[in-house]
């Protein structure tokens, strides 16, 4: 009895190691985060308005402190050319398509109405944004509906509709 309790359980532990060895976490070398800092509290929060979270902590001394994010991946006119993208808003779902080509590009809404790219900037901070005239058709100039893109992913870019404050996230589409 006793001897086939004991192999019941080495059975039962040797299946077990095989289910967690194969969905077992792989994790990276530990890092420190804030290096010589004596850290009361910290929040994820973002403070210079580029809708990306950045580290916000409070020393023991009572000093805040913060860094910001680093956006590693930044987008430039010269690496979307070419391609299309879907654009969902975040919130109400709507989706449109946006194609950037040498001269700028085209943004198509959830009614298939096509509206010129006018202008296509990097700003200093390296922050893409695109604009569309407003109206339907491909001959307006002027920037009235600007979207600025907020983070580069590979194949996703989130960004803000600077009209409605609505938040997106676009995909790319392979062709």
């Amino acid at each position: 009895m006793k001897n086939t309790i004991i192999t019941a359980f080495t059975v039962i532990m040797a299946s077990t190691a095989l289910a967690v060895s194969a969905t077992e976490l792989q994790l990276k070398d530990t890092q420190i985060l804030l290096q010589g800092e004596n850290v009361k509290q910290f929040a994820l929060q973002d403070i210079n308005g580029d809708l990306r979270p950045d580290l916000v902590w409070l020393t023991t001394d009572g000093d805040i402190k913060y860094k910001l994010q680093d956006n590693q991946a930044l987008a430039t006119f010269e690496n979307i050319k070419g391609t299309k993208w879907r654009i969902s808003y975040d919130r109400s779902g709507i989706d449109k398509y946006v194609e950037f080509t040498n001269d700028g590009g085209v943004l198509t809404d959830q009614n298939n109405n096509a509206f010129n790219l006018v202008s296509v900037t990097v700003t200093e901070l390296n922050q893409l944004s695109f604009c569309t005239y407003g109206y339907s058709g491909l001959n307006g100039s002027v920037c009235r509906w600007k979207y600025q893109v907020t983070e580069v992913l590979p194949s996703i870019l989130k960004g803000k509709d600077l009209n409605t404050g609505e938040t997106w996230t676009a995909y790319k589409l392979v062709r």
